[in-house]
């Protein structure tokens, strides 16, 4: 019953969040001059609805764990041994929560930096737009880790085993990858293997903060590079 109304809520909350950009085209709403911008908000804020309607279902579903997860966690628990990652057992995810975000948003930058790398460009043209940037990293980053770490983990926890859930988190988080960003079978599997990560550290921790944060980091990438991609079309249209 439980992975049925996780698998439930994950995969109606993705339905609707596939198809958020149809009612972002007919929107008029506009803050910027930059087009990417005022579709982006449109969007977020959407996201963002959907991810307070998730909320409520989860505290509506098991209370007990919504209110032990939905919360920053202890940033300092011990992690379970991965021997693989070279994580030892008992190591603090304090420092393992350090690393992983330095690593990871080093691999997200390399990826997405040889996607656009032909958009050229300099960093200075961003600055104007990076509170947009940071405002879009942070809703995005919150709204999916409630959906995708959440929307499993509050369902599932005490009544299928951890690796389970580790798994289901991997593929509900890569599969969509196949259209977002990064994307392709490529940024599916590294969206994935993210998804286990985040979702693994959200059980050991009892919170979200890991989760949230190195999310949080690897969005910042990837709306710096839309954001400057789309200003260098501009100005290469402009005569």
């Amino acid at each position: 019953m439980e992975i049925t109304l996780a698998l439930f809520i994950v995969l109606g909350a993705t339905a609707v969040i596939l198809n958020l950009g149809r009612f972002t085209e007919k929107s008029p709403f506009s803050v910027s001059d930059l087009g990417y911008i005022n579709t982006q908000l449109k969007y977020q804020s959407l996201l963002f609805g959907v991810a307070m309607f998730v909320l409520f279902v989860l505290y509506l579903v098991n209370e007990a764990n919504f209110v032990a997860f939905f919360a920053p966690g202890n940033i300092a628990a011990p992690a379970r041994g991965v021997s693989w990652l070279d994580i030892e057992e008992g190591e603090s995810w304090l420092g393992l929560g350090v690393s992983l975000s330095f690593f990871i948003t080093l691999g997200t930058f390399i990826f997405i930096y040889l996607q656009f790398r032909k958009s050229g460009g300099g960093i200075n043209r961003l600055v104007p737009y990076l509170p947009w940037v940071l405002l879009f990293s942070l809703t995005n980053s919150f709204s999916e880790e409630v959906v995708y770490r959440l929307g499993i983990i509050v369902p599932l926890f005490g009544v299928i085993d951890t690796p389970y859930i580790l798994l289901i988190s991997a593929v509900a988080f890569g599969a969509p990858h196949l259209r977002g960003m990064p994307n392709g079978v490529v940024g599916a599997f590294m969206a994935g293997l993210l998804g286990w990560l985040l979702a693994k550290s959200v059980i050991e921790t009892t919170g979200i903060f890991w989760a949230w944060f190195i999310h949080f980091l690897q969005d910042i990438v990837i709306f710096s590079a839309f954001v400057m991609a789309a200003v260098n079309k501009i100005r290469r249209a402009t005569p």
